[in-house]
């Protein structure tokens, strides 16, 4: 095939047929070419003096040439109405359209490459990119997910992100039918299209050059059970899964000494090491990697510096090795051996049951085994998506291999198709020894710069360049400090360990899309790192020195302190409230002093602390209560990890509050994470509320001879605000409360809220912080979407907003602080969010406190800005 392509109006093809003529679909009669059109209800047989007419006929009854009025035409008969069918709309009718299948290396990086190219004013085409996702996924990174190095925005940007300075448009949608046109000859002046794709949502696009970049797909039914129980670790989806899974089973034997998680990864080639490396080293002593290959070695196609790497690692790790065996069956365990499961553990994943994996010997001299398994990871086997996008009328129209991969030629045109191009993992490439190139993220960089330039060389008439590919060598993780790297242009030389870590996240940022996105991530991982080593640093420099003895008092008869952690190394740090170690321990950095219930000497509020359900609480009575007062369900702050109704700061908050009210507060002990993970303090919130609006299960005094149940109220700072609202929100249910329960109001201050598209002000916010809130809620929640979960973010979708909206208070307070860096914008969102939600109620005026820090009145009531504050929220309940 010539390497040179005509103006994009006119494709210059050879005469004759493009395909083999026995894969012609025939009519009955014999004749070539019968074209079925499942738009066009009916099909026609040709002749052949007609047969290269047919197309641009067809396609002028298809679509209206692309003029983007929306329509799809149909023929219709007289006793039968055609529903139009969406037509993409392009905004221009004259330019090139350029439609690119795929948002992975080959197609979102191609995309970029077509922006980044000078082009003639009339000929710059218009580039569409269609995926399913609405994120591109660094996938070579996924890895890093697992072992905490990485946050999702740095390795899975939005498509909207990175195209936003572009004139590329996205269409989040999944491909249903291709239907090219390239391959029949046109008349002469006959205007000419590539062809039409479909989409599942029903929309078609009529484009003039096609790039096929869809890559391929997880195949995983290959043996009985593994489609049900085994979990593929190819995308950001599946890498989601399977972090979700290894927390839930962490959090189950969290403190046990046994039974260990035990992981079976199924394959050893680059992915099925990687895994085992990341996993083995996050289990540490608590877990065992099994690793199952086929073969006797891992890694068989990687370069021997690098396999010597990796095998190095492994037999270092807790991971046993199970070579020259495959997998035959994948069922569950009859009966759990796990006798000692609690209660508390069948709440945390009451479904969990373990994993039976039969194996048998690929090699001779070994016996058939028998495996258990917590989790089955499956990294053998892909399938292309190409296949099932054919015309089921023209099963052949593009030429594939028997991978189900589209042949091109060396220009990257798919063979016999001169308007579209195959990239990536949907392409059937050789290199000049006739060895198909390999499925990875290199092959897919450099094809799609070739794809850019020659579509650029396509649409100006300029000679097209046949692809070549240049192997720079291979990466692999190992962990979270060690790497392999073996570089093709140094012969023998491989970079692992620290120094290998280090150059390989150097190399994937410099990948990274776009230079925006590229300083985004460079900073937060030097941020990270310096982080790291800081703390390194400064636990070498305390366990040099040795743990201080205590001065022997003999007027005392103290017992000695305990022994120092040995386990010092921080695994989790959440500023300012805590810091947990790796050995499972939790160290509140502020402490947790408390004050007892009783008499307040200064408003003279009596208290006391009682069981409310399965929950706690401290209910407050103002002095001199008479007749019936209104009810307040206070929450108090701290992150979901620190905080008590006993900390000095609450209690002297709700002493005031419930002098200056006049009402009833019940202030709630709710269970604290990391040791229990929300849900636990909302359902606790709920018990309390439940407890407080039936009176104390009909037994508290209190409750019975003063709680007004017409006048309650929910309230709450921070978290604690956040409590509120998602109690509020389990209010709305039917039959939730009794009958007689009015929830007069709702009181927000400084609420805890947040998600993963910067609102107002937080568009400023360098990434960090970004990634900062999502460790964060991560770190306080069992099992979440993340940023996005309506828990956290209440009108992130349709759906939460109507749930937001439905909220049974008659009225919401919401009040911010005028320097609360983080959270002020998000209040400033829930009061405008709220407001325009089609809530009921009546959404009372923000309430701003000026000059003022995030939960500022603990500490300073008695300040002008602390009782304007206090004011506020007293007249909320007295209203």
């Amino acid at each position: 095939m010539s390497c040179r392509a005509s103006p994009w109006i006119r494709p210059s093809l050879p005469a004759g047929p493009r395909f083999p003529t026995s894969a012609r679909p025939r009519s009955p009669l014999g004749i070539r070419n019968l074209w079925k059109n499942p738009i066009l209800k009916g099909s026609w047989t040709l002749g052949v003096p007609n047969m290269f007419v047919l197309p641009s006929r067809l396609f002028r009854c298809m679509a209206s040439s692309g003029s983007g009025d929306g329509g799809f035409a149909r023929p219709t008969s007289t006793d039968e109405v055609v529903t139009p069918l969406p037509l993409y709309s392009w905004p221009d009718k004259q330019r090139p359209r350029v439609c690119i299948l795929g948002g992975g290396f080959g197609g979102l990086y191609t995309a970029l490459r077509l922006e980044s190219l000078v082009w003639p004013s009339d000929k710059k085409p218009q580039v569409v990119l269609v995926d399913q996702s609405d994120r591109f996924v660094f996938k070579p990174m996924l890895y890093e997910l697992l072992s905490g190095e990485v946050d999702v925005w740095e390795i899975a940007p939005s498509f909207t992100e990175l195209l936003k300075n572009t004139s590329v448009q996205f269409v989040r949608d999944s491909v249903k039918l291709l239907r090219p046109s390239d391959h029949f000859r046109r008349d002469p002046g006959e205007s000419c299209t590539g062809g039409v794709v479909h989409l599942e949502s029903g929309t078609v696009i009529e484009y003039d050059w096609l790039v096929l970049a869809l890559g391929a797909e997880a195949k995983i039914d290959v043996v009985p059970g593994s489609a049900e129980y085994a979990l593929p670790f190819t995308t950001l989806e599946d890498a989601l899964r399977v972090e979700s899974k290894l927390k839930m089973l962490e959090r189950k034997r969290f403190g046990k000494s046994s039974p260990t998680i035990e992981v079976a990864i199924v394959g050893l080639g680059y992915s099925g090491v990687e895994l085992a490396a990341t996993i083995s080293e996050r289990l540490k002593n608590t877990g065992t990697v099994k690793a199952i290959n086929v073969q006797t070695t891992i890694c068989p196609t990687a370069p021997q510096g690098n396999r010597d790497a990796a095998l190095k690692v492994l037999e270092s790790r807790n991971i046993q090795l199970l070579l020259g065996y495959f997998v035959t069956c994948i069922k569950e365990a009859s009966t759990s051996d796990d006798s000692s499961t609690t209660v508390t553990d069948s709440e945390v994943d009451g479904d969990h049951k373990k994993l039976i994996l039969d194996l048998q010997p690929a090699e001779r001299g070994l016996k058939g085994q028998t495996l258990e398994a917590d989790l089955v990871l499956w990294t053998v086997g892909s399938t292309s998506q190409i296949p099932r996008l054919q015309p089921p009328d023209a099963p052949y129209v593009i030429p594939l291999n028997g991978r189900g991969q589209v042949e091109t030629e060396e220009t990257l045109q798919v063979k016999g198709h001169p308007r579209t191009f195959a990239i990536g993992d949907s392409a059937a490439l050789r290199d000049p020894s006739g060895k198909l190139l390999p499925a990875t993220a290199q092959v897919a960089f450099q094809q799609a710069d070739f794809a850019g330039w020659n579509l650029w060389a396509a649409i100006n008439d300029r000679p097209l360049l046949p692809f070549r590919f240049q192997n720079l060598g291979e990466m692999m993780t190992l962990g979270r400090n060690d790497a392999a790297i073996t570089a093709s242009f140094i012969e023998g030389l491989t970079l692992d360990g620290p120094l290998g870590h280090a150059a390989r996240k150097l190399v994937y940022c410099l990948r990274m899309p776009t230079d925006e996105h590229r300083v985004k991530v460079g900073i937060s991982w030097f941020t990270k790192t310096a982080i790291d080593s800081l703390a390194s640093v400064q636990n070498a420099v305390a366990n040099s020195f040795p743990p201080p003895t205590p001065m022997a008092d003999s007027t005392t008869n103290s017992s000695p302190p305990a022994a120092m952690d040995p386990d010092s190394e921080v695994a989790f740090d959440f500023p300012p409230y805590l810091c947990q170690y790796k050995s499972g321990r939790v160290h509140r950095l502020a402490g947790a002093p408390t004050v007892p219930a009783g008499t307040d000497a200064a408003t003279g509020v009596l208290s006391k602390d009682i069981r409310a359900g399965p929950a706690s609480v401290r209910i407050y009575l103002p002095p001199g209560a008479t007749g019936k007062i209104p009810v307040v369900v206070y929450f108090h702050g701290g992150g979901f990890v620190v905080g008590s109704p006993a900390r000095p700061g609450t209690h002297n908050y709700l002493n005031d509050l419930v002098a200056r009210s006049g009402a009833i507060g019940v202030s709630v002990y709710y269970r604290l994470a990391p040791e229990h993970k929300l849900p636990a303090a909302y359902d606790d919130a709920w018990a309390a509320l439940r407890w407080a609006v039936t009176l104390g299960d009909g037994e508290e005094p209190w409750l019975l001879d003063h709680a007004d149940l017409s006048r309650v109220f929910l309230a709450g700072c921070s978290a604690g605000a956040n409590i509120a609202h998602n109690t509020a929100v389990r209010a709305a249910a039917p039959g939730a409360l009794p009958d007689g329960v009015t929830l007069r109001g709702l009181a927000l201050v400084h609420p805890y809220f947040t998600g993963s598209e910067a609102v107002g002000g937080e568009v400023a916010f360098a990434p960090e912080i970004r990634g900062f809130m999502e460790r964060t809620w991560r770190y306080v929640v069992s099992e979440t979407v993340g940023l996005d979960d309506p828990r956290v973010c209440p009108f992130v979708d349709e759906a939460a907003r109507k749930v937001a909206a439905g909220i049974p208070c008659e009225r919401v307070l919401v009040c911010v602080a005028e320097n609360d860096v983080l959270l002020k914008e998000r209040g400033l969102w829930y009061y405008r969010e709220l407001k325009a939600s089609g809530y009921a109620g009546e959404v009372e005026k923000l309430f701003e406190s000026k000059g003022v820090d995030h939960a500022f009145h603990f500490d300073k009531l008695d300040t002008e800005e602390g009782a304007k504050l206090q004011e506020r929220i007293v007249a909320f309940i007295k209203a």
